[in-house]
């Protein structure tokens, strides 16, 4: 009788056992798969509207620092990414360069999802160059130049993908920052990027850092490809390689080329050697390191944009956001 009494107590207690493993492993199952976020939505980038962005910048004329152009744009991209429902900050430094000294200079700073733990950070400048030193045609050469690629793509690209985040909620915190008086340099590599450089020295994050940083410069020209750049390479290349591999996934392997070319002193440089945020710059140059033959002429205008260039560049931008937003990235 004894006997069977402990046999009866032990076959109680191994059932308690695997009935308890087993509630504990349907509870860990449970959990897991409350942490697996569904595969976020990706908007498509409206090519008309990032064109449009472009057409409006240069409705204002050349955006050189201290212009009324330049004046103009600050509001409007401030305006335009308020009416997203983004926070905007202005940060005003003074910038010397070429024949100019001491000119208000405006980078503009703005934030989704501002509070968002998880953030990412995007950039462009958003001035336009006060000489056309490549220009063919001597008497054009000390001209402003209207900067459709170089300057107004970069913002276009940012405004397409802030105003379609607005559309499409993300789980993700998202900062934009405009460059100012990027194009205004001349022999000396320090003299380009100022507004960079001033951003860099002056970060200090109101919250946790980005994860890491996207530059976008002279996109959506005609032709245009874009390689691997060297700086990118070096500071965050587990993020290019990525942003790569998405591209060649969405079918734009012809225009995101899967080779390496040289570093390109460009405001990425100073965001990962001064703010140390992981940076690639996505731009657009040929392996020799020249850039295309619009660069500094006066043939950077809308003639020079290939909207549809332009809207896969930023398309593939936004693929990354909404791939971090899900954990997929």
């Amino acid at each position: 009788m004894r006997t069977s009494l402990y046999i009866w107590i032990i076959l109680i207690g191994v059932s308690a056992f695997l009935s308890s493993c087993k509630s504990d492993a349907t509870k860990k199952s449970v959990e897991e798969v409350k942490t697996i976020k569904p595969a976020a939505k990706i908007p498509r980038v409206d090519a008309d509207t990032a064109y449009y962005f472009i057409k409006k910048q240069l409705e204002f004329g050349v955006r050189v620092p201290g212009t009324n152009g330049h004046a103009m744009a600050k509001d409007w991209i401030a305006n335009t990414m308020k009416s997203f429902g983004a926070s905007v900050e202005i940060q005003e430094f003074k910038a010397t360069f070429l024949t100019k000294k001491d000119i208000p200079s405006y980078n503009i700073i703005a934030s989704i999802n501002p509070n968002h733990k998880e953030r990412v950070i995007l950039f462009a400048h958003w001035d336009s160059r006060l000489i056309a030193e490549k220009d063919k045609d001597q008497s054009k050469k000390e001209l402003p130049i209207m900067g459709a690629i170089d300057g107004a793509s970069g913002v276009a690209a940012l405004l397409e993908i802030a105003r379609q985040i607005t559309m499409q909620p993300i789980d993700l915190g998202v900062d934009f920052v405009f460059f100012d008086a990027e194009d205004q340099g001349s022999t000396d590599e320090d003299s380009w990027c100022l507004g960079s450089q001033h951003w860099a020295k002056n970060y200090r994050p109101n919250g946790p850092t980005p994860k890491f940083g996207i530059l976008l410069d002279l996109i959506g020209a005609k032709d245009a490809t874009y390689f691997k750049e060297g700086i990118s390479a070096m500071y965050a290349k587990n993020i290019q390689d990525k942003v790569w591999d998405i591209a060649q996934k969405m079918g734009k392997a012809n225009l995101f080329q899967n080779s390496e070319i040289g570093g390109i002193t460009d405001d990425h440089y100073y965001v990962n050697t001064i703010a140390k945020i992981p940076t690639i710059d996505i731009i657009q140059t040929y392996p020799s390191g020249m850039f295309g033959t619009y660069h500094h002429t006066h043939d950077d205008n809308i003639d020079a944009v290939d909207k549809e260039n332009l809207a896969a560049v930023t398309q593939v931008v936004l693929a990354v956001l909404y791939k971090n937003s899900d954990g997929t990235f």
